[in-house]
């Protein structure tokens, strides 16, 4: 799906952790992000990863999560695993991946420093991840709660949910943020991944390659 069909419209889309380009660029086309606490948790998706540049390749950084019992447990009650030194892990891979990158020493202690506030929930941690995230790229979308909506509202919104996902490739001729920037290692361009490789090399230009790339 293009960016552009979504243009104008209200979308339903699962919190994602530290969220890709793509979720990005959806969020921008659209008239209103709308989020649903009973969105059912899902492994192996964005919901608790995210994908960074490392020195030697792609890295996804996964946020555990408490033991969950049954099969359809709603993100609201989806428990960080602090007993896990994951906050420890994802800070120093970040700081090796973005260390040198022209705008990290601007943005990494007001993004990074959420991790010390140590929400309980998955959700939590995704919305306050979220919301810094397009203050600093300067994109005012507030996210609704989809119990919030009336009913003409509820049966107007696209529903985007697991559309996108680890497991889907954005192909160049998509034209969803694969227009190329500086970025810190590899000699080959690594599309759609978390909005901070944006934010930490391109600075003040994110909101420029955001606005160029998803309208």
């Amino acid at each position: 799906m293009e960016a552009s069909e979504v243009k104008g419209k209200k979308i339903l889309i699962e919190l994602h952790y530290l969220p890709s380009l793509a979720y990005i660029g959806f969020l921008n086309a659209s008239s209103a992000l709308i989020i649903d606490p009973d969105d059912i948790y899902s492994k192996q998706t964005y919901r608790n990863r995210c994908r960074i540049r490392g020195a030697n390749s792609v890295e996804d950084l996964i946020v555990p999560v408490k033991k969950i019992s049954g099969q359809k447990t709603p993100m609201r009650q989806v428990e960080i695993d602090y007993g896990q030194k994951w906050i420890n892990r994802h800070t120093r891979a970040i700081q090796s991946a973005y260390g040198k990158a022209p705008f990290f020493e601007y943005y990494a202690e007001e993004l990074l420093s959420i991790y010390s506030q140590k929400p309980v929930l998955l959700m939590e941690l995704n919305l306050l991840l979220l919301t810094k995230c397009l203050e600093v790229v300067e994109l005012d979308k507030q996210p609704l709660i989809v119990s919030e909506l009336d009913e003409t509202e509820k049966n107007s919104f696209l529903n985007l949910k697991n559309e996108i996902n680890p497991k889907k490739t954005f192909s160049g001729d998509s034209g969803l943020m694969t227009m190329e920037y500086f970025q810190v290692f590899g000699s080959n361009f690594a599309p759609n991944l978390s909005i901070i490789d944006l934010i930490f090399c391109e600075g003040p230009q994110a909101r420029d390659y955001i606005m160029r790339t998803s309208v």
